[in-house]
């Protein structure tokens, strides 16, 4: 463990996932932790190297490198990497990363690796932490561009872990970055078994430490819930999130209650699809679709509403319900991994847990069990177990310790 430093140093956040206006949702939870912890350094960097997918013909894709590395380097270089100050109190430089659409994750972070190259001119990362995003991305840059003696910290929070892992390139990078890193962080405890199964001889390495929540920023909703007529969905409308079965088990419960609304707020392959069922149910005018908002406007749209219903297949974390339960909204989620750890103990208090089914009587029978419990609601104990768990100063705190600094009075909010 280094030093304790208070304010000094400086961090450097490697990631393939923030904000910029390309994406403007891309990496909130990258941003927020970041954010959270920029008080601890003088100065932080968060470097972030963006998939641009480019032609998957080989000859093409070999034609996209040799411009991009005549555009962003030599003598003559017509693109400068730029880093740019943020609201948050950190500068980000974006650097786009050109991918071919073929899934290897190994190749992909050769892209990355070869884009944060130019944009560094060869040169290491001028900081005593670099915490990388992402084991095989910001993992494996934090570990290529780390100068000597700085201290390496990896998170992991991909819903694509097994897929990485199952690529045996990809999976020989992964024990690299695991070899290297001096701490390795998991945002919930199913990751932390991932791992733990595919690099046993580094099990004491693992440790679960959440993303940073800003929920003590978030706004509550005016007034109280007092009944579970309108239901939203805030997230991608695909398959893996059970979009379509939800939509099937409201067009069930809506044939007896006729008050009931939907909301589907976000983007997605299945938006079309469900505009078309929803007419076929002659639901059209119960549904409403509604393109992703920037993260700030989510709350208006929660506010709006009485009940989050998320019956995703598989997530690592669940910032949406973070988001919905620390606004003061019941929600109905699946066991599908990260919920039931962000809502441990709070099972009837901040809504309700159902498990992950192709069957939308599942959501049919969860929504009447709510209702049924909605008196014992605590959505004011929910929120306060959430910050202490997720919130700013909570992670805070957790990830001074991992850094080897100290929090400061900046840091902690207090001055």
């Amino acid at each position: 463990m280094p030093d304790s430093r208070a304010a000094s140093g400086r961090l450097a956040v490697t990631t393939p996932w923030h904000p910029t206006p390309q994406r403007p949702f891309a990496g909130s939870f990258v941003q927020a932790t970041t954010a959270a912890v920029a008080g601890l350094f003088e100065r932080v960097d968060v470097y972030d190297t963006e998939d641009w997918v480019g032609p998957a013909d080989p000859i093409q894709a070999r034609l996209v490198r040799r411009a991009y590395a005549a555009l962003t380097s030599g003598p003559n270089r017509r693109v400068a990497f730029v880093p740019r100050w943020t609201d948050e109190g950190y500068w980000v430089t974006d650097i786009p990363a050109p991918v071919t659409p073929k899934r290897d994750y190994a190749a992909w972070a050769q892209s990355h690796e070869t884009s944060l190259r130019q944009a560094l001119a060869d040169g290491p990362i001028d900081a005593d932490v670099v915490h990388g995003h992402v084991g095989i991305y910001g993992g494996w840059l934090a570990c290529r561009f780390a100068r000597p003696g700085a201290r390496i910290v990896v998170t992991e929070h991909a819903s694509f872990l097994g897929r990485i892992l199952g690529q045996p390139r990809s999976h020989a990078r992964y024990a690299e970055v695991v070899e290297r890193a001096d701490a390795f962080l998991c945002v919930s405890e199913r990751l932390r078994q991932q791992l733990i199964g595919a690099f046993a001889g580094h099990a004491a390495k693992f440790e679960v430490v959440p993303n940073a929540v800003p929920i003590e920023q978030m706004p509550l909703r005016p007034e109280p819930v007092t009944g579970l007529n309108r239901w939203i969905y805030v997230g991608k409308i695909t398959a893996a999130k059970g979009v379509s079965e939800l939509v099937e088990a409201f067009a069930v419960v809506a044939r007896d209650e006729p008050a009931l609304t939907l909301t589907l707020l976000g983007s997605g392959p299945l938006v079309e699809p469900l505009r078309a069922r929803a007419a076929e149910l002659r639901l059209a005018d119960r549904i409403a679709f509604h393109d992703a908002v920037p993260p700030q406007r989510v709350f208006e749209f929660l506010h709006a509403h009485d009940l989050l219903v998320h019956p995703s297949k598989s997530e690592t974390f669940g910032m949406t319900l973070v988001e919905a339960v620390g606004s003061g909204m019941p929600v109905l989620v699946t066991r599908c991994g990260g919920p039931q750890e962000t809502l441990a103990g709070l099972d009837g208090a901040a809504g309700l847990l159902i498990e992950v089914s192709d069957d939308p009587e599942v959501i049919v029978n969860g929504y009447r069990r709510l209702l049924r419990q909605a008196a014992r609601l605590d959505p004011d104990r929910a929120r306060a177990a959430l910050i202490d768990r997720f919130g700013t100063r909570a992670v805070a705190a957790r990830l001074a310790a991992v850094y080897g600094v100290r929090e400061t009075e900046k840091a902690e909010g207090r001055v």
